[in-house]
């Protein structure tokens, strides 16, 4: 267990005097003795070359007690582990950012990479799945698998539901390329990000950031605006360990989310674990603001530690455990189902069958100390270099020899172990056989192996029960599930489910879908989509839109005039809920005719505008598929085909959990559930939808499957009439035994007839 070195504050906290002042009294007793020598040869009348002879000289000094380290324990880690199953109490010093160890009267946040830093490689745990969502590397993507959900940058306000992602996934938008920086998005989302090098302040040196702010003045200058950042105030959101490891009795959500609205990121997570009281509110400070001002100080956030917190030793007591529960996961990885009336009932839904079975997230999605969470897939790749095969569903049931015969193998390993035991004689390793975690082998009794090539297992046994149409979904990504809302369904996005398509290995998957909703600028036939905030700046005189652009465009309140003409005098006053079916319908063609002209009127506008503060040649709207543009008249719409299709196009991630028990398997009631002309699996439907006034034409499974309609049609009446051929085949096998018992009889009457027959 080695302490962490810090020559100079880490720019993950705002510099205020206070925290420069702890700094500069950094107790030299903590670094190593040999150091605190040798920084002794950094003179203040040194000159330039002999201080670069010094630094490389300390370098070399560095790099040679790395290397001879006595304390590399397994996997070549620098850490102490305690390599036991029992839970490890944490009873620990908390440190701040600038690595200054925190006591009941500090009135700074701990910093994770301070604190847990210590004892864990936090550079190694920076690189799992949940903490590189927004890395990349100079013109690469970061790396992905199957594709994922995208992060759903909803705007009601605007009508915009964009997808984004820095995995390079089909469909969806690099933030980068619109303009979105790293701070933009930790704000819209840090409230479902567990932290780390996606909410990490740029670090530079004095010289870089008089070099960067100036040339950023001078950009400023030259486009007119101001341009500013906000991470010297708001701080860095780290990898916010207890997050994931916390008990769920100690750590607060949704006391996180709020703070991180506020722009409190640094301090977010000191408010979750109630260690303190944070008190302040940087959203409210000015862009621009100086955080090493007095005035401004003042303002910024203050954390009041409760002192009960503390041991007499000054170490606070951290609860947590080493496989996160379930309820952490929820909080980002919940999901639920819409009807015509709202949201479902939770109670008349059942759990995940794994977990009705007592199994936790954690023991398929499991990780090593590089965090690099197992998703399950088939192919999935694991930088480890191990094989995940029996970690997905096939292998874990079925085993990999299974697994890889039907889906792509992970590693040369899978594909020699995955055969070795049925083609040698020799018996595959433990962790590659059926059974693993006790799983049922399931039978899948008649099921012609073609099933098993075109299907994956959850096209069959995860999502929701499909029904003729795809339902409304929500998640917790891409509308908060978890906080306290007054949530009705309407809320975008607008994601639907399950619809069953083709996946990144060709089988057919269930998916979550969306149809994009944003306004761009068209660039050489190619749609180029603005930040939301762009927007919003550009078209709030516009659209005039308070809240909500589908309720306040869309579906306008008629006056009580217009009610009155609508219904009469004795009926306009009438509740609406208590209109018969032909005033409802009346009123409801008024609502649409007057939406239609508010949106005509309103996005005419907006359009122009963003026409003239970007110079395009032009601005568009896009929602469910449809492009809106300009009319030729002012105050008109119109709808324009373009080439650049992927880029209007439904969006699919695929769909895991909740799994179903067999019996709620497609298929279990026998083949003509799926092979019948309203088989869910083919002929359900979806229908592109949007904040716009149009959806699109209802689109059946089969056609994104790519099945030919008429070929289906003769498919499913061969098996509509199996049952019966299957009785005429069993009747002429009947007809045919009987026959041949009668001509058995006949043939041994006459031979018996013959042997008795009277010699002469």
């Amino acid at each position: 267990m080695g302490d962490s070195l810090s020559l100079s504050s880490l720019n993950r906290l705002p510099q205020t005097d206070a925290t420069r002042q702890h700094a500069a009294n950094a107790r030299p007793d903590r670094l190593p003795t040999w150091l605190n020598a040798d920084l002794s040869i950094f003179e203040p009348n040194m000159t330039i070359k002999r201080r670069l002879i010094a630094a490389l000289f300390l370098a070399l000094l560095v790099t040679g007690s790395l290397l001879t380290s006595p304390a590399n324990g397994a996997g070549g880690s620098n850490y102490a582990h305690s390599d036991g199953n029992a839970r490890f109490l944490h009873h620990i010093h908390l440190y701040d950012a600038a690595d200054q160890r925190i006591d009941p009267e500090s009135t700074t946040p701990y910093s994770s990479v301070k604190t847990c830093g210590r004892c864990h490689d936090y550079n190694a745990i920076s690189h799992g799945w949940h903490f590189n969502a927004f890395m990349q590397e100079a013109g690469k993507k970061s790396s992905t698998g199957r594709e994922g959900e995208p992060w759903i940058w909803t705007d009601p306000r605007t009508g915009t539901q964009l997808p984004l992602s820095y995995r390079g996934g089909k469909q969806t938008f690099d933030p980068g390329d619109l303009g979105i920086d790293n701070w933009a998005m930790t704000k819209q989302f840090g409230g479902r990000l567990p932290g780390g090098p996606m909410g990490m302040a740029p670090e530079a040196t004095e010289e870089e950031s008089a070099e960067d702010s100036n040339e950023g003045e001078a950009d400023a200058e030259a486009k007119g605006e101001e341009k500013t950042s906000r991470w010297p105030l708001t701080g860095s959101l780290e990898i916010d360990c207890m997050a994931c490891h916390g008990v769920a009795s100690s750590y607060d959500f949704n006391l996180r989310r709020e703070h991180i609205a506020k722009e409190n990121f640094a301090w977010a997570a000191t408010a979750a674990l109630h260690i303190g009281e944070v008190d302040g509110d940087v959203s409210r400070l000015k862009d621009g603001s100086d955080p090493t001002d007095e005035a401004i100080q003042k303002k910024m956030p203050k954390v009041t530690y409760d002192g009960r917190k503390f041991a007499a030793d000054g170490t606070v007591f951290m609860d947590l455990v080493r496989a996160p529960d379930n309820n952490s996961c929820y909080q980002c990885h919940s999901q639920r189902t819409l009807d015509s009336h709202g949201i479902e009932s939770r109670w008349t839904h059942d759990q995940d069958v794994h977990l009705r079975a007592g199994m936790k997230c954690v023991d398929c999605h499991r990780n090593g100390l590089d965090h690099h969470t197992v998703r399950g897939f088939a192919g999935e790749v694991h930088p480890s270099g191990q094989s995940m095969t029996s970690l997905s569903c096939a292998g874990c049931h079925l085993g990999t020899e299974f697994a890889n015969h039907y889906g792509p193998a992970q590693t040369e390993t899978d594909a020699e172990e995955g055969h070795s035991h049925s083609n040698s004689g020799e018996f595959a390793s433990l962790d590659q056989l059926p059974g693993r975690l006790g799983s049922p082998m399931p039978g899948h009794a008649g099921l012609p192996a073609l099933h098993f090539e075109k299907l994956s297992c959850t096209a069959c046994h995860a999502g929701p029960i499909p029904r003729d149409e795809a339902l409304g979904m929500m998640t917790s990504l891409a509308h908060s599930l978890g906080e306290k809302a007054h949530r009705s369904g309407a809320e975008l996005p607008r994601i639907q489910g399950p619809v069953f398509s083709k996946g990144h290995d060709g089988k057919v998957y269930p998916h979550r879908v969306v149809w994009p909703a944003y306004w761009a600028t068209v660039v050489d036939d190619k749609l180029q989509p603005l930040a939301p905030e762009q927007v919003y700046d550009i078209t709030r005189r516009s659209l005039r839109v308070r809240n909500d652009f589908i309720e306040e465009i869309l579906e306008p309140k008629l006056k009580s005039s217009d009610l009155k003409e609508l219904l009469g005098e004795d009926r306009y006053k009438t509740d609406p809920e208590e209109y018969t079916d032909e005033e409802a319908a009346k009123v409801n063609e008024a609502v649409q005719k007057a939406g239609k002209a508010e949106f005509d009127e309103k996005v005419y506008a907006a359009l122009k505008a963003i026409e003239k503060e970007t110079g395009a040649g032009q601005a568009v709207y896009v929602s469910a598929g449809f492009v809106y543009a300009a009319g030729d008249e002012e105050d008109t719409v119109k709808t324009i085909e373009v080439k650049d299709t992927e880029a209007i196009d439904m969006v699919q991630w695929p769909i895991a959990h909740n799994v179903r028990p067999a019996g709620w398997a497609l298929g279990a009631n026998g083949c003509v559930e799926c092979h019948q002309d309203n088989g869910k699996l083919f002929a359900s439907t979806v229908t592109p939808t949007g904040p716009g006034p149009d959806d699109g034409e209802a689109v059946t499974m089969a056609s994104l499957q790519g099945i030919d309609a008429d070929q289906r049609l003769t498919w499913n009446q061969l098996f509509q009439n199996r049952a019966s051929f299957k009785y005429v085949i069993g009747g002429s096998i009947v007809l045919l035994v009987i026959a041949i018992v009668l001509a058995l009889g006949i043939l041994l009457g006459r031979i018996g007839l013959k042997t008795s027959a009277p010699t002469s």
